[in-house]
């Protein structure tokens, strides 16, 4: 007998799962062997009485983990746009290996459901409108997803200067009437405010110059000299 008929093995049974969706449960020599979605079941034709080597067993167990990764993926990107350092951390924290953590990052690229060009225009754009931050937090935040400095720095570059400065003076404008004491306090809380949200030097000056009921330019030049330019 030689090595091939040692290893070949016959499927005995396919069992249909009773609480895993479109999954069977696969039996070689009346042994479970392992389990499979419906389309890796339908791909490899594993039919009751079809005979199996060693390499096909392991090349439908390849097929199965990909498959499932590729799935959970698919469900992460589905329900928000992911970077994909994002999405090479989540399944690695799943439990997948590199190699299949790879061929699907791969896959999802190629059929276009990820881009982190695009994935940062849309972080950044959100960001700068609709939560009304500065490009210097945004910078962070995508650093932090792994986004390509290249790309970061050209979507940086993209952000429109009257739409981040009209974002940063509506929040000063509701920060500078919650805050209270003389008007350098006053200045100084907005500032700091500013700051922490990701706002440059220059736009927290141009914004302090708007927002103040008094033109103290003393004051202001202190203000000035304290703040990191970008």
């Amino acid at each position: 007998m030689n090595n091939e008929e040692q290893e070949l093995q016959v499927i005995t049974k396919v069992e249909k799962q009773k609480q895993g969706r479109h999954r069977y449960n696969i039996y070689l020599n009346e042994e479970y062997a392992f389990s499979v979605h419906e389309d890796i079941l339908i791909k490899h034709r594993l039919n009751k009485g079809e005979s199996l080597y060693q390499q096909a067993i392991e090349a439908i167990i390849l097929d199965e983990e990909r498959n499932m990764a590729y799935v959970k993926a698919l469900h992460m990107v589905g329900r928000r746009p992911h970077s994909l350092t994002e999405v090479k951390r989540k399944l690695k924290e799943k439990g997948f290996e590199a190699p299949t953590i790879a061929w699907t990052c791969g896959k999802l690229v190629e059929n276009k459901y990820i881009n982190d060009e695009e994935f940062a225009k849309m972080w950044t754009d959100n960001r700068v409108i609709s939560q009304r931050k500065g490009r210097n937090l945004i910078r962070q935040e995508l650093q932090q997803k792994g986004i390509h400095q290249d790309v970061v720095k050209s979507t940086m570059e993209s952000i429109n200067p009257d739409d981040e400065y009209e974002g940063a003076l509506k929040v000063a404008q509701t920060k500078w009437k919650q805050t209270s004491g003389k008007l350098m306090d006053r200045k100084r809380k907005t500032a700091a405010f500013l700051m922490r949200r990701g706002y440059t030097g220059t736009i927290v000056t141009k914004v302090l110059r708007v927002i103040s009921t008094e033109s103290d330019e003393e004051e202001l030049d202190y203000i000035e000299d304290e703040l990191d330019f970008n």
